[in-house]
């Protein structure tokens, strides 16, 4: 014989267990996504506009110069957020090596550096002292500032003197860091 009583009581205890998993499931169901996307850039861009030249020279013709201004000195271009801070530092060769691997002939070279927020008139410009330079790009007040993109100027200009060497070409490395402070 069939208990009436138990089997509601199963019936009762098996829908209320169905209601709750269809509820449980149905609120663990209800959520929310936000898309988003961002560009990632660089902090920093640095770009040799113009390397430094000191042309053809003659064997034995002594101090050679390319000053600041002159259209063979060496140009590189900063790019960063305005009011970034930065420490500049050069690592710069002390000779102008020979490229033929049969000579060790070497040519002396002075090499000085110039900052500038543009990159002609010559006014305005900051001078490395050993071999290094903090600047800030952007203006002064850094309370005013958006964060835009701003360009600054390293010249790199200076001296060789040539003597008696083997003819041929030569050349050295000049190597500019930037730190952020």
């Amino acid at each position: 014989m069939i208990n009436i009583s138990a089997y509601i009581k199963q019936t009762t205890v098996c829908i209320s267990a169905i209601l709750f998993l269809l509820l449980f499931s149905a609120s663990v169901s209800y959520s929310q996504t936000v898309q988003f996307s961002m560009d990632i850039k660089p902090e920093l861009d640095i770009e040799v506009l113009q390397d430094l030249s000191f042309g053809t020279v003659v064997t034995n013709s002594g101090q050679q110069q390319v000053a600041l201004g002159n259209p063979q000195m060496g140009i590189f271009k900063i790019k960063a957020l305005a009011a970034q801070s930065a420490l500049i530092t050069l690592q710069k060769p002390e000779y102008l090596s020979f490229q033929n691997s049969d000579a060790d002939d070497k040519i002396p070279v002075s090499l000085n550096a110039a900052y500038s927020r543009r990159p002609t008139g010559y006014s305005d410009i900051l001078q490395f002292n050993d071999n290094s330079l903090g600047i800030s790009l952007g203006e002064e007040n850094r309370a005013t500032l958006s964060p835009t993109w701003e360009s600054g100027y390293v010249f790199i200009y200076g001296n060789i003197y040539v003597g008696e060497v083997s003819e041929g070409s030569y050349s050295g490395t000049l190597i500019l860091n930037i730190t952020y402070l």
